[in-house]
């Protein structure tokens, strides 16, 4: 039986939540990619007696023995050896094939590469074909992190073609280990070129590709890359958002940044080696801030051997206050990390502890505890005996020293209990005086009093006091409430129970909906942020899938699960289209029709990933290196085709072909309409019109369905700006009244149809071209559509309108006291800066954002040398040293640029005797580099 319960076990055993995501490389030299699984202690699952499975696993034995491996790891995992680990890993691969189930092994092998364990693509695609298992998308993201890990990018490109060759597409995780594995691979100018490939279609810049790269730089141990990323990061995210809609996921988490943190203090070679940088980017302690992923940061710290690096993190997350439990279990992870007890003495004095406390600590400093005996957390039942003693004064005092990491025992446990006691919300507020809480108090009120409802007799007067409630509490800002959300099984479980009880069971019997859960989540959803309800049904289902009850009032558990899964939908909720949950509701027998209203796919909606793996690959693989050599053997080798030309490279064919060979240029016409696909054909307008090759645009236009045709027609018309405006002939003048009269055709158009056309690979030429008279009406049409969420339009403009040395237009544009980043300042491989935008850019940059010149300079000068023009190089490096900015090139430049510089410089075969003295010192810092590396 590989159904629901194997799919529990998949979701329990190898939760991507109960591991942790510390890299810890065992040494300096070490592969890269080893991650420690979090010694964070979770409630233990007690699996109960049900029906063994008539295939595979025995669901009493090994499913307990998986979780008993996953639980020891989560513990010891930082104590652990990768032959050790690999040793208890490997007993379950067989047990999970017989099993079937492709989500456990779709966790059984995440977890694996997670742990640094090698893995062998080849056999897991024979071992599941032969048990009649398809690989997923996440089967294939698992090798792709294998490759990327160690900058394959060959085997990751043959990874690549087996996803599209399965019919799959990538997500933006794998997306972000791309850029990942160019990193690793040596190949900036990869990661340039990918990054500019990546704009075109909407997935840089993003969190998950700035993610991708900063780990990428921590692992090299490359702090200066990896803090001016950093930097930019967290420079131009933020200018990316529009509304609060997007913000939770454009923000680069704390869990991230201390696994950053953790990355690049195990990447150096001195033991002391911190990275202050980092910590200074996480929340304060008021506001949100992971506690128990800072104490697991700690011991995966001493653990390395990084006692410096752990103290750090020790002395931001409230070191008073860490439990007597917390501070025993420090010197069994010292010891391993080789330290003796005085490197944890600086953590005793952090804590303030006294004489007796300390003494009791360096006498059991040499012994190792067993995490699993350790008593749970005393909150709760100190709570609870404070009730039972009828001592309500403490129990609310409590409340007065929490804070918002406890929110969810708050509005789960202390609340109810509050409220049978006769306490109003307003009387609590009042006397606990903790704003920290008050969402999660006014919460619980309004949780525990939809939970309360279970008379049919007076259930719409009782949703319509709920409804009141929560108008109430929204009116007096304490909702919606924004914070973590948990909510117990029981909890669930009695919500649902609540809700079929009240049902009508003749609608239920037809399966068209639950109106009464309909409106009880209607209820809850005004309660919430949108972020909070979509985290609130996941563990709904969750819940369901996990309970061992066959029936809810009756009403058979797949049935409750499709009807919630309906009223999910109908709440406008979706999730990715890899997530787990949806595979668990399609065996429950949720309707395809509901699950695609449930489903988004977040990363490519907007491209078939056949078109994607032309764009990322074609052509640039050749030249990886030394490992372009060795040979991909059996499976994974056949299956890997020739890289095909990419898009761009057809556009500048056709244009070619139109004047020098008319025959071709037919021929070639021809099979783009008969045998490209829609979005396709729609990067290669995208690219003509970049290229302001305007009949080609007119006529390729045609091949598009006849509804977005005249979407695309706005297109024509930018194609003739381009050409007209990038001329240099003696007609230019009067072609230029054409211009005048197509920019004000464009102008008059509404914002939908420019959403459509104002994005791509030509937008950065029609800004640069654009005639100066005419730049209002430029303005007017990007903020048209800013409007509708292309934020980072109007910020590509501003960025070309400052080079061009139109500043005065800007505040038109984006209003006063708006600083742009300096990422949107720097040009592009495409369209680097000349020295007249260089000037022009810098005197706003020293004017507005003085701070950002080492980063501007260092992006400049890179996107310079990956650009075709040698001369314009060697200018602005000349610029840059001068008297006027006298900017010290080994201090400013990162190691991506230094390698794409001097690699730029070898290739000159007439290098100015300037440039080469200017250029010296940043060739020898390079150079050193490199040696250090290979030793």
């Amino acid at each position: 039986m590989s159904g629901l319960l194997s799919r529990f076990g998949a979701r329990l055993v190898f939760s991507n939540r109960a591991i942790s995501k510390h890299l810890i490389p065992r040494s300096f030299n070490s592969p890269q990619g080893v991650i420690c699984l979090s010694t964070v202690q979770k409630t233990r699952y007690q699996p109960h007696n049900v029906e063994q499975s008539s295939r595979g696993l025995d669901k009493t034995d090994d499913i307990t023995r998986l979780e008993h491996f996953l639980r020891k790891q989560r513990l010891k995992g930082a104590l652990y050896s990768s032959k050790e680990n690999a040793k208890f890993a490997d007993k379950f691969w067989e047990d999970i094939i017989e099993a079937g189930d492709v989500l456990l092994a779709e966790r059984y092998l995440n977890m694996r590469v997670r742990l640094g364990l090698h893995i062998d693509a080849e056999k897991v695609l024979k071992d599941m074909r032969e048990a009649s298992m398809l690989p997923t998308a996440r089967i294939y993201g698992v090798f792709i992190h294998q490759s990327c890990a160690v900058g394959d990018m060959n085997q990751t490109n043959s990874y690549l073609r087996l996803l599209r060759d399965a019919g799959l597409r990538p997500n933006s995780y794998i997306f972000s280990q791309i850029l990942h594995g160019y990193v690793k691979a040596g190949l900036p100018e990869e990661v340039s070129s990918t990054q500019e490939l990546l704009s075109e279609i909407g997935l840089w810049p993003s969190r998950y590709a700035y993610e991708g790269l900063l780990s990428a730089y921590a692992d090299l141990g490359d702090k200066q890359s990896l803090l001016r990323i950093l930097d930019e990061a967290y420079t131009v995210l933020p200018s990316l958002v529009n509304s609060d809609e997007n913000h939770f996921g454009r923000e680069i988490s704390p869990t991230f940044l201390m696994d950053l943190y953790t990355r690049i203090n195990c990447s150096q070679s001195d033991s002391n080696a911190t990275c202050i940088e980092i910590l200074e980017k996480l929340p304060s302690t008021d506001d949100f801030f992971p506690y128990d992923f800072a104490q697991d940061t700690v011991k995966v710290l001493l653990a390395k051997g990084r006692p410096a690096a752990a103290l750090e993190v020790f002395k931001i997350m409230r070191p008073e206050n860490a439990t007597e439990g917390y501070l025993h279990s420090l010197p069994l992870y010292a010891a391993t990390g080789g330290l003796n007890s005085e490197a944890l003495e600086p953590f005793w004095e952090a804590a303030r502890l006294d004489s007796k406390q300390l003494m009791v600590l360096k006498n059991k400093c040499k012994l190792y505890f067993n995490r699993s005996n350790r008593p749970p957390s005393t909150l709760a039942n100190q709570f609870s005996n404070y009730i039972e003693e009828k001592n309500v004064e403490a129990a609310i005092d409590m409340l007065k020293d929490l804070n918002r990491t406890n929110s969810p025992i708050v509005y789960t446990f202390m609340v109810p209990k509050l409220m049978r006691l006769g306490y109003s919300l307003t009387d609590l507020i009042e006397r606990v005086q903790n704003p920290e809480i008050n969402g999660a108090l006014a919460f619980g009120y309004v949780l525990n009093s939809v939970l309360s409802i279970d008379s049919k007799e007076t259930f719409k007067e009782d949703l319509k006091k709920c409804l009141s409630l929560v108008n109430e509490y929204r009116a007096k800002k304490l909702l919606p409430y924004t914070d973590f959300i948990r909510v117990g099984n029981y909890q669930m479980e009695k919500l649902l129970s609540n809700i079929l009880s009240l049902s009508d069971m003749s609608e239920i019997e037809e399966m068209n909906k639950s109106t009464i859960m309909f409106e009880v989540f209607g209820i809850l959803n005004h309660a919430m942020s949108k972020r909070e309800f979509h985290s609130l049904f996941a563990q709904i289902f969750e819940a369901l899938l996990i309970s061992k009850h066959r029936h809810f009032n009756n009403v058979p558990k797949n049935t409750v699960i499709q009807l919630v899964a309906d009223a999910c939908a109908r709440q406008n909720i979706v999730f990715d289209k890899t997530d787990w949950l949806l595979s668990a509701m399609r065996s429950a027998g949720v309707s395809e029709e509901t699950l695609i209203r449930l489903t988004v796919d977040y990363s490519t909606n907007r491209l078939p990933f056949a078109d994607l793996n032309t764009l990322l690959f074609s052509g640039r693989i050749a030249g990886i290196g030394s490992k372009s050599n060795e040979k991909s053997s059996t499976t994974v080798g056949q299956m890997s085709v020739s890289p095909k030309e990419s898009i761009l490279s057809v556009a500048q064919s056709l244009v070619r072909l139109q004047k020098e060979n008319p025959s071709e240029y037919e021929n070639k016409l021809n099979s783009i309409e008969n045998s490209w696909g829609i979005q396709k054909k729609s990067i290669l307008i995208l690219n003509l019109v970049n290229l302001g090759a305007e009949d080609l645009v007119e006529r390729t236009i045609q091949y598009l369905p006849e509804n977005q045709r005249e979407k695309s027609e706005p297109l024509k018309r930018f194609a003739h700006i381009i050409r007209v405006c990038s001329a240099s002939d003696a007609n230019k003048t009067k072609a230029l009244e054409s211009v005048k009269e197509t920019i004000q055709s464009l102008t008059g158009l509404p914002s939908e149809d420019l959403f459509n056309t104002l994005r791509g690979p030509h937008m950065d030429t029609l800004f640069r071209c654009w005639p100066v008279d005419h730049v209002s009406d430029l303005i007017v049409m990007v903020k048209k559509v800013s409007e509708l969420g292309l934020n980072s339009v109007s910020l590509q403009l501003a960025g070309v309108l400052i080079n061009r040395g139109l500043v005065d237009q800007v505040s038109a544009l984006l209003g006063k006291n708006t600083t742009i980043p300096f990422t949107f300042l720097v040009g592009s491989p495409r369209h680097p800066l000349t020295e007249s935008a260089f000037h022009s850019t810098m005197e706003y940059i020293k004017t507005n954002d003085p701070k950002h010149i080492p980063g501007f300079v260092d992006y400049t000068l890179r996107n310079a040398a990956l650009s075709n023009n040698e001369d314009n190089l060697h200018q602005l490096i000349r610029t840059a040293v001068s008297p006027a900015y006298n900017v010290d090139l080994t201090e400013i430049c990162i190691l991506p640029t230094l390698q794409v510089i001097c690699n730029r410089l070898e290739e000159s075969k007439n290098l100015p005797a300037d440039v080469l003295q200017a250029t010296r010192s940043i060739v020898e810092k390079y150079q050193s580099s490199k040696q250090k590396v290979s030793k």
